[in-house]
């Protein structure tokens, strides 16, 4: 018997998730006063600027960009230099996408970005959702419950399609931030699936191996133990708990996608132990793998991870946990014995 479902993942934070690629400040154009990056058609740039009879200048900058200010490294900066106008950008701009810095810098919209980190993207060049990424969520929630990561041969019965493309205005670019005690913006850029969109996908499900409410009470279940045992350690700090204030769901069926949700996330030592034996066990990684942050305790801290990690969108004036998406499931009409 093979069953597919239906599955709406809907953004309540931007997500991320990685095709190992960068943009760099070269090759986009930040309108700061827009609070907008506007991604360049490079063929097209190419031919205009030939037309222009600045294209010797344009690889020269590209070979060896100016190493003063950062913004001297930009290229709406060279476009400047060579009397290109904002008037003239239609004729070389592919698109256009809002960027969301950091709370502290929201009123110093001249701050320049640095390289932006890019989603990945098909063939066709649209976002995506990998499929690969929602199986890893909700293998992990079984896991919590089942704790059974030896049977390869069950959760192959388990398989998730890519999601449909997203267009380009559901994108937005955001900065890091981590907060603790203080919040504090991180010089990192991600081009992220905005908050507030709808992404569809199909999940399959052969012999019976997993029921959807199996699915839906180990999700619960996993986020349920995300809060209790680690988002709640976050108590002692102020802005922390403003920002939990502000962005925890009134919603059933919680998950994490993408990268920046932070370590917890996607492991399961909160889910399958005590809060001080997890602490214990995650200080213990953490100390390894980061070992000029968290190498340097004494003891172990009231909460680990120490960092929340999160992002401001401007427009709205709220605070978004990285990752945080509304998953939901419906039955379709292909039934297979």
């Amino acid at each position: 018997m093979i069953k597919t479902y239906g599955v709406v993942i809907k953004t309540i934070g931007p997500v991320h998730i990685g095709c190992g690629e960068t943009l760099k400040k070269q090759d986009y154009i930040y309108d700061y006063h827009e609070s907008t990056v506007h991604y360049v058609d490079g063929p097209k740039l190419i031919k205009y600027l030939k037309n222009k009879g600045v294209l010797d200048k344009y690889l020269s900058f590209m070979r060896k960009p100016p190493k003063g200010h950062p913004r001297e490294a930009e290229l709406k900066t060279f476009l400047n230099s060579v009397k290109i106008s904002k008037q003239d950008w239609s004729h070389f701009i592919d698109f256009s996408i809002p960027v969301n810095q950091g709370k502290k810098n929201s009123s110093n919209k001249s701050k320049p970005l640095n390289d932006i980190t890019l989603m990945i993207r098909d063939g066709q060049k649209s976002v995506y959702i990998p499929g690969s990424t929602l199986k890893g969520a909700i293998k992990t929630a079984l896991l919590a419950i089942q704790n059974n990561a030896d049977d390869k041969r069950l959760y192959s019965k388990l398989k998730v399609s890519d999601s449909l493309p997203i267009e380009n205005s559901s994108l937005a670019i955001y900065e890091k931030i981590d907060v603790n005690k203080t919040d504090k913006p991180m010089p990192l850029y991600r081009e992220c699936i905005d908050i507030g969109t709808e992404i569809n996908t199909t999940i399959t499900i052969e012999d019976d191996a997993f029921s959807i409410k199996e699915i839906e009470d180990a999700i619960k279940y996993f986020f349920d133990n995300y809060q209790k045992k680690w988002l709640d350690g976050f108590t002692h700090s102020a802005i922390a708990r403003k920002v939990l204030k502000e962005t925890m769901p009134n919603k059933n069926n919680i998950v994490y996608l993408g990268g920046g949700p932070g370590f917890v996330s996607k492991t399961l030592q909160y889910q399958l132990y005590s809060i001080d034996k997890a602490k214990e066990e995650i200080f213990n990684v953490l100390s390894r793998r980061f070992k000029w942050s968290y190498g340097k305790f004494k003891s172990i801290p009231k909460n680990v991870p120490i960092a929340l990690k999160v992002t401001h969108n401007q427009k709205e004036q709220k605070w978004y946990q990285q990752g945080m998406c509304e998953i939901s499931f419906y039955q379709t009409e292909k039934e297979k014995e």
